[in-house]
């Protein structure tokens, strides 16, 4: 040990002034939440869009932020599987809409046994 006090990495936070991007303040939850991604989120015109890599992931976030589950129909064999939910609310009572996606194997994990409950905007 060297002596020197230990400061941690300034994080984020979800109750940020809420002036900030839609990717900012999504990068804010997913990093306040501890939410898992696959790859960074994308900011879209409908909101910002995260992929996750498994069913595991997915429901980490139906858990976490609630909101709406929707899939595709099986092509070759695969599902795609979107929650619609926002970011709680900001300062400024804002909030910013997110899309989580991934993709299963068809008779891999099955989110749709989720309860499916609005999402939160405390």
């Amino acid at each position: 040990m060297t002596g020197k006090p230990i400061v941690p990495i300034p994080l984020r936070i979800a109750h940020a002034s809420g002036d900030e991007s839609a990717l900012v303040a999504a990068e804010a939850v997913v990093d306040y939440l501890n939410l898992p991604t696959a790859r960074p989120p994308i900011a879209r015109e409908d909101g910002v869009h995260v992929i996750v890599r498994d069913g595991d992931a997915f429901a980490r976030w139906v858990y976490a932020l609630g909101g709406n589950v929707d899939h595709t129909d099986t092509l070759d064999g695969a599902t795609m599987w979107s929650l619609s939910t926002e970011t709680p609310r900001r300062a400024n009572g804002s909030t910013v809409p997110l899309r989580v996606h991934v993709a299963l194997v068809a008779d891999e994990f099955a989110p749709v046994k989720v309860e499916h409950r609005p999402a939160r905007s405390a």
